[in-house]
């Protein structure tokens, strides 16, 4: 009992002591946007699941219009670069089967394009899973080692983003 009188009194004094008050990050800004002078990214884009993949190309294309991405009243600047098995969702040869999704794929990278996003299909990764280069979507640009243009863009100051 005396213990119980104990915890009510403590916890009556705490409660009466000033609170510091805690300062949350609303969902809409970024502390780690702070002092940010530009943004370029690319992505190194590996989903092969195509409802997957179109959720993640429709967060990536909304970046274009967050904010958050705009510095000193410009875009930021995206690449997408196409490796792995990401390669057979933007084969017009490979995604022949699930039209409703090539057709779904296929409008949103072009809309991206239309924006300003860049895309990038490794061909080598094309090679490996049987993509015809001439089945690839004409918004990509095709190149023969993504990782080389991985390497090129981060030495140019792009941040990589791995989006697996």
């Amino acid at each position: 009992m005396k213990r119980s009188i104990f915890l009510i009194v403590v916890l009556f004094f705490l409660g009466l002591m000033p609170q510091e008050k805690v300062q949350a990050q609303t969902e809409d800004t970024y502390e780690a946007m702070e002092g940010v002078s530009s943004v370029n990214t690319v992505f190194d884009f590996r989903i092969s699941d195509p409802v997957i993949a179109l959720s993640h190309l429709n967060l990536i294309h909304g970046m274009l219009e967050d904010p958050n991405m705009i510095i000193n009243g410009e875009q930021p600047e995206i690449i997408i670069v196409l490796v792995g098995p990401s390669v057979n969702l933007v084969s017009t040869e490979k995604m022949k089967d699930n039209p409703a999704a090539k057709d779904k794929i296929a409008k949103k990278i072009s809309d991206m394009t239309a924006d300003g996003i860049r895309f990038e299909i490794c061909m080598t990764a094309a090679h490996a899973f049987g993509v015809p280069a001439d089945s690839v979507l004409p918004e990509i640009v095709q190149v023969k080692n993504g990782w080389i243009s991985l390497v090129g863009y981060q030495q140019q100051g792009y941040s990589m983003i791995a989006d697996f």
